[in-house]
Order: C-alpha cells, then structure tokens, then sequence
C-alpha cells in the first residue's frame, strides 16, 4: 500500500514533507521565542528580590530608631506634619474637584435648557415648514402637472394614431 500509516488522508503531506517545503523566495520567517523556565520566572524573582530588599531596609531602620529615641520621636514628629499638609492638600483638591463637578452640571443644565427652550421650538416650525411644502408640492402635482401630463398623452397618442394612417408605404 502506499500509504502504510493509519489516519492519514490519501494525499496530505507528512510532517516531515510540510518541514522540508521551502520558504517562499522573499520572505524570512519570524525567529520564534519559545518561553522557558527562567523567562516566565524572570518578573516574579524581580519582585520577590525588590521586596525582600524592602523589607530588609525597614528592619533595619526599625531597629535604628528603637536603639535611638530622640531620632524617633524628630522622625516621627517630622511624619506627623507631613501627614498634615498631605490632608490640608487633599482636602483642597477635593474641593477643587467638587467646585468642577457643579460647574459642569450647572453647565449641563444650561445645555439642556437651551434645547428645550430654543431648539425645540425651531425644530417644530422646521417641521411645519416641511409639511406645508410636501402639501402644496401634492396639491400642485394633482390640480396642474398631473391633467397637462394625461392631456398631453392623449395629445401624443392622437398624433400616433395620424402618423400611422398618414405615413407613405415602402
């Protein structure tokens, strides 16, 4: 037989056929990066090393100060004042943001009575204008256009029927 392998379709390359087809002339194939061990692993050893190194420093620094109570308490009245002027901050950029908010929904409100009061109102006469137009554009179709149209057929029909009756015979 010549195709000694169960499941294979009559016809379809081998994967060592489809392997061994040359690349089309012009085109490079892309390098392909196959994810190792140490690639996936690489961030997660990154973070593990910083914190470690983090945690190390506050150990330390916790021990320097425990052995050093006059730095402690100057650190510590030194953290105080900034946790003060970090709330006094906040608390003006929350304002500030409070004050922009209003702003902007005042400014809405003004957006939305501007279309209620003066768009609305031109939109409805646009719309009567509209209809007048199509009235009188049906009322001029059926009163004129439409009977010179019919008279005009029957003008043209009657001219047919002469030409026929008077036209000389080949």
């Amino acid at each position: 037989m010549p195709n000694d392998r169960p499941n294979s379709t009559v016809g379809a390359p081998s994967p060592d056929e489809v392997l061994a087809l040359p690349e089309p002339a012009g085109q490079e194939r892309p390098a392909e990066v196959s994810p190792g061990l140490g690639a996936s692993r690489k961030p997660a050893i990154i973070a593990a090393v910083v914190a470690l190194v983090i945690l190390v420093a506050l150990i330390v620094v916790g021990v320097l100060l425990f052995n050093n109570p006059p730095a402690a308490a100057v650190l510590r009245d030194i953290f105080i004042i900034l946790l003060g002027v970090q709330s006094i901050i906040l608390s003006l950029l929350m304002i500030v943001a409070v004050v922009a908010i209003i702003y902007v929904a005042l400014k809405l409100y003004d957006l939305v009575q501007f279309v209620e009061n003066e768009l609305r109102p031109m939109l409805q006469r646009v719309d009567d204008t509209i209809r007048t137009v199509h009235s009188r554009t049906v009322f001029i179709s059926d009163t004129a256009v439409k009977p010179v149209i019919e008279v005009m057929s029957y003008v043209s029909a009657v001219k047919g029927v002469i030409r026929a009756f008077t036209r000389p015979r080949k």
